[in-house]
């Protein structure tokens, strides 16, 4: 399920909301994909307020937000 929600990300530039896992320090981040290559993806994390690279694998939930932002 949560690469459907990836993919839609990523064809309809739509923004979602996903909980990560980063060596069992779990953040939730509004998302943007920009790209998908193997088990990655990148893209603009609004938290950080950057471009960043996400392990699939580490991404626990995902959904679309209900506000869209702007890059």
């Amino acid at each position: 399920m949560i690469d459907y929600f990836i993919k839609k990300s990523l064809d309809e530039n739509k923004m979602i909301r996903i909980v990560y896992d980063n060596k069992g320090i779990i953040t939730e981040r509004d998302i943007r994909v920009l790209g998908m290559k193997d088990n990655r993806i990148s893209a603009y994390c609004y938290l950080r307020d950057s471009k960043r690279t996400f392990l699939i694998e580490n991404i626990l939930a995902a959904e679309f937000t209900k506000i869209e932002g702007m890059i």
